[in-house]
């Protein structure tokens, strides 16, 4: 019993340390948001989702060097099936119940914005199939991915959010004190998700830690706690944010994070890896990713997500989780 002490406490310490830095990046994000013109959506698909993908890029970096990119391939996969089910299904649930909602009756989402977030969708879903079906797993192919998320990522932030016109008077009104605080708000906007990382990191570890102490399979725990590791970020993060009424902004972080992991995380493991990568293995988890893909553009498109719709996407993770394991468990 003494044993679970310290990992109890660092478990305890690391969720208000996820709590009080996604506030601080949270709230400092939608001040980069008025400031620049730019939608809650792309600050979350761009700034927020390449930093919340943070322990992917290092997952990917550290399974290269030591020869097992397999590892980065399968996370990058893992980390988009939970960042659409889990996150969001969370998300949908805890927000329906709060008091006096329902659910997201209808996301505001402008046209351009959907056209962002679709396009996301679109990329996470096709560049796995293409992977496994038609296109090498190169380094070449590795270099175009990362091409491909430097280009798109770089389209999105040139964009505004009013017309040019409207935007230029915006600016010329715009307080002068106000823009020379941007620095300040994307330094403290990072931190704040620096400070997410670094709790959800601690909070990994102490759970392993009492799962181990309790007897739980390694096996088991690499295929849950580890596999959401990743996502912890994203998690706190866009939960928050939903339960804040900034929905555009988590929405935009979870599918800007699948997009980031498909192009930049999967881009660097296959450009550095030592090895060929053989993306066959990962039929099973291509295959629910992709369904997971579907079942988000579907439902965004009819516009109406409440408890309902949540607890179907949670169902989809549990449906996952128990397909691993079962692999896991019982391996062929």
């Amino acid at each position: 019993m003494d044993m679970l002490v310290e990992p109890l406490i660092i478990m305890a310490i690391s969720l208000l340390g996820l709590l009080v830095s996604s506030h601080i990046a949270i709230r400092n994000a939608v001040k980069v948001s008025e400031i620049t013109g730019l939608e809650k959506s792309r600050i979350g698909f761009t700034f927020i989702a390449t930093s919340t993908s943070l322990p992917e890029l290092a997952v990917a970096i550290f399974s290269t060097i030591s020869g097992e990119g397999a590892v980065s391939v399968g996370n990058v996969l893992g980390s988009n099936i939970s960042n659409i089910c889990l996150i969001i299904g969370i998300g949908l649930i805890l927000y329906s119940l709060k008091p006096g909602r329902r659910g997201l009756e209808k996301i505001n989402f402008k046209p351009e914005e959907l056209d962002m977030l679709y396009l996301g969708i679109f990329t996470a879903s096709v560049i796995p199939i293409l992977l496994i079906s038609f296109l090498p797993a190169t380094k070449i192919v590795g270099l175009l991915l990362i091409i491909i998320y430097i280009y798109y990522s770089f389209e999105i932030i040139s964009k505004k959010k009013l017309p040019p016109e409207e935007n230029s008077k915006e600016i010329e009104a715009m307080n002068l004190k106000e823009k020379k605080k941007l620095f300040f708000y994307l330094i403290f906007s990072f931190l704040g998700i620096i400070g997410v990382i670094i709790s959800a990191d601690f909070l990994v570890d102490a759970t392993i830690k009492i799962a181990l102490l309790a007897g739980i399979s390694p096996y088991l725990i690499s295929a849950t706690i580890i596999a959401v590791g990743t996502s912890f970020p994203e998690l706190f993060l866009d939960v928050q944010a939903m339960l804040r009424e900034h929905t555009t902004l988590a929405f935009g972080d979870v599918i800007g994070s699948c997009f980031t992991n498909i192009t930049l995380i999967l881009g660097v493991t296959l450009l550095f890896s030592p090895v060929r990568i053989s993306i066959e293995i990962f039929s099973d988890l291509v295959t629910f990713s992709i369904l997971a893909n579907i079942i988000l553009w579907y439902l965004m498109h009819r516009g109406k997500l409440s408890f309902k719709e949540g607890f179907l996407l949670l169902l989809l993770y549990v449906l996952f989780l128990a397909s691993i394991m079962g692999i896991v468990i019982f391996p062929e």
